[in-house]
């Protein structure tokens, strides 16, 4: 999960998975998949409520999992 270390937001290394290759297990930016700022706390839209989704190394297309629904594509300015 990521955190607050006075200064910055810090976000956790992307994690190859070993169920997948090619893949990389990204941990949301979420809390634990929840989102808050409203009256009461939402499931994440981005990870749909896993704390996590995925990363392909080679494209950059995101998905809930491998084979499941796709999120969108990393912007090239984060991959480059």
């Amino acid at each position: 999960m990521a955190y607050w270390n006075d200064i910055k937001i810090i976000y956790p290394e992307a994690i190859p998975s070993k169920e997948y290759p090619g893949w990389e297990i990204i941990t949301c930016f979420c809390c634990n998949g929840l989102q808050w700022g409203g009256e009461y706390p939402t499931e994440c839209s981005t990870c749909k409520g896993r704390g996590s989704y995925f990363r392909h190394i080679k494209s950059g297309v995101l998905a809930a999992y491998p084979g499941g629904s796709l999120l969108g594509r990393e912007p090239d300015w984060q991959t480059k």
